[in-house]
Parts: C-alpha cells; structure tokens; sequence
C-alpha cells in the first residue's frame, strides 16, 4: 500500500495535515501542502489522550480540543494515522470533548472547515484500506458522535409518553383511516381520499413537535413522505414522485402559518392521487404489459435526461441491453415507442414551463434540447393541440 499517496490525497482533500506514527507514537511521516498550517506538536498533545484503554480498539476515534478543533486518530495495524485539525460546517456533536491548554492561538484562523460527511468518507477510506476489519460509517458515528445515554433517554420518555397518555385515556386516530388514505393515492381514486380525509375520529394525530407550527410542518413532511411511496406503488415513476416530494416539503419549510401548511400537504396528497389515476388510464388505454425493470430503469433515465438530446442507442447503452431489443420491449410494456414517450415526456416538462415559468419560447426549446424553437413548436401543437403561445396564454400564471 502506497501510504504516502493515501496521506497526500487525504491531507489535500481536506487541506489539513495527517500524520503517521508507530504504535508506541513516535512520528514516522507528516504531511501538509499547505506552508501556512504547521501543528505537529498536536500529536504529543494528544498521545495520553488516544493512549487511553477507551482507545484501544479498531475504530476510528474523534476529539474535539475546547470546541475549536477536531482532530482522528485511526487505527491501522501496528500504526496510528492522526487527521486534523478541521472545523465542520455545519454543528456536529462529538462525544470526546478534551481540554487542551497548549493549543495555540495563532492556529485557530487557520484550521479548515469542511463538510462532515467529506471528512468521516476521508476517515474511512484510510481505516478501510490500512485494516482488515471493515468499519462503516454507522460503527464510526455510534463510536464518536451519538451520546451512549441517548436510547435510554428515549425509552424513559416514551414510557412515560404511553403513561400519561393511558392515564387521560388519550389515543392515536385509528391506522385503517391512514391505510384508506394512502391506499386511495395508491388506486388514484380521488373520491376514496375526499372520504377518507373527511373522516372524523375521536382520536389525536400525535404530537410531532413543541410548537404548533413545528408539529404541523413534520406532519406534512410525514404525509408527502407516505403520499409519494402509495404513488410509486401506484405506478409513478420513483424520481417524478421523489422530485415533487421534494419541492412541496421545500415549500412547507418556508411557511410561517398552521393553515397553509395544512392546504399544500393536502394538495400534495390530491396531486399524487391525480397522477396515479392519470397514468392507470394511460396504460388502460393502451392495454400494456406489467411493468418491467428494462422499461422502468429506461424511463427513469428518460426523466433525468429531459434537458438533452436522447438517443435510443445511449439508452439501450446504459442498460447494457442491445437498442431493437430495447425498443420492442418497450413498446410492449409501454404501449408506445421511446421516441414517442420522450417526445410526450418534454412536451409535458413545455407545458409545466410555459405555465409556472417566464422563461422564453427559445429558452425553453435550447433547454429541452431541441435544435430550434420551430423544432419544438412543430412538436408542441402536434401534441397539445395548441400553439405554444396559445397554451401560455390560456394556462399561464398571471404572477410571479
């Protein structure tokens, strides 16, 4: 194993310094690219504290010095890689808090921050290939980050949750009108979830938060959540429902009152149920197969590529499948062809632009991937029936 190129990497990576001692710490290599960030003398701050008997293990250990720095020892073989200093970017709790007097001052302007998820992947990376052990990423936050006490405060809570709920003979709203309204999405049946939501139960809903608000906007993330997995049992395509899911639980965390997160988290739920039933026409209408994995993994590609020119043989490329046998597989499960369900797809995408949108006619045609703006429009007015400044001007939001 080149150990130099791994520090380099990782020490570049995280512009930070690492360095590399015996099991009986005495330093065999440092390295830093950068000429302003010289710490060495950490590694003699920390030797009694990574030394303790609490360290003698195979994971990877955090230490944080006064909150201001942190710093890994990692473990790999008859070795010890020490990482850091770094700052996170966001907060993060770590559980070895150490109380280092010979930090110095001037180093703390210096100290990089990073992105926590980069600086646990670098942590990995160097404890994976130096050991035979595998650790995951689970076995180093349960090590370094989540407190020991926390499942124990979460069992105490709970019990006496269920306690006093038992002694005000308080209970949850029943599961079958949760499984009727989220099977309702699930078949597109929009009467079935009116009814269902209409329901009137002498149980709670729960509480989700302390505030008011709060409860309402996790009450809304749980439902979309729940909405948009009946959708893609319905049959919508897992990134058309994750994507919508995405920008109505965006929506709900800008909204500063009960009412309208109650309204869009509904509206979700309807909008779901509409595209389910939508899309049961569809393939009633074109008597289709049932699904295959080919054509799904096909239309999600489709979905993720709207923005470009698509070509069957990319496809068919992807799938490490051949581009006829694509092609007539499709047309079998789908009741159309690809060229046609893309076409459909990016008129559909127009029709969302040219609704919510002010972007231009040739805006909208160059990010569709179309060679012109007539392209585009050709297609638009076989397909909608309309004009595209027709469609704009009869749909259109009136506001921005």
């Amino acid at each position: 194993m080149n150990t130099h190129y791994l520090m380099e990497h990782v020490s570049r990576h995280l512009h930070t310094l690492i360095q590399r001692y015996s099991a009986s710490w005495d330093l065999l290599e440092a390295f830093c690219a950068r000429a302003d960030l010289q710490d060495d003398h950490m590694g003699n701050v920390l030797k009694d504290y990574f030394s303790l008997p609490d360290n003698s293990r195979s994971i990877p250990v955090f230490v944080s010095l006064d909150q201001q720095a942190v710093y890994a020892s990692i473990p790999a073989g008859k070795e010890i890689f020490l990482l850091g200093p770094v700052t996170f970017s966001v907060p993060v709790n770590i559980r070895r808090q150490h109380r280092a007097h010979q930090i110095d001052s001037g180093l703390i302007p210096l100290i990089p921050v990073c992105d926590f998820q980069e600086f646990i992947s670098d942590v990995l990376l160097i404890s994976n290939l130096l050991c035979t052990r595998t650790i995951s990423e689970e076995d180093l936050l349960r090590e370094n980050c989540i407190q020991p006490l926390v499942k124990y405060y979460l069992e105490k809570d709970h019990t006496a949750y269920i306690f006093e709920n038992r002694e005000i003979c308080k209970l949850h709203n029943p599961y079958d009108q949760e499984f009727r309204e989220f099977t309702s999405i699930e078949n597109g049946n929009i009467e079935e979830l009116q009814n269902s939501l209409s329901e009137d139960y002498p149980g709670e809903i729960g509480l989700l938060a302390k505030t008011p608000l709060r409860h309402m906007k996790n009450r809304g993330i749980v439902v979309i959540a729940l909405a948009s997995r009946a959708a893609i049992r319905g049959g919508i395509l897992p990134e058309t429902a994750y994507s919508l899911s995405d920008s109505y639980i965006q929506k709900i965390e800008e909204c500063c009152d009960i009412p309208t997160v109650l309204h869009l988290f509904h509206s979700a739920e309807y909008h779901y149920a509409r595209m389910v039933r939508d899309h049961k026409k569809e393939i009633s209408d074109l008597q289709v197969l049932r699904p295959n994995k080919y054509t799904e993994e096909c239309k999600t590609y489709i979905f993720s590529h709207l923005h470009e020119k698509i070509c069957v043989k990319d496809i068919a490329g992807k799938l490490n499948i051949h581009a006829n046998y694509l092609s007539e597989l499709f047309h079998a499960h789908e009741g159309i062809t690809i060229t046609a369900y893309i076409q459909r797809e990016k008129i559909r995408l127009a029709k969302n632009l040219l609704t919510y949108s002010k972007y231009t006619y040739s805006e909208i045609a160059a990010y569709l991937g179309y060679s012109s703006q007539s392209h585009l429009g050709k297609q638009f007015k076989q397909l909608a029936g309309m004009t595209m400044y027709q469609y704009r001007n009869k749909y259109g939001a009136k506001y921005f």
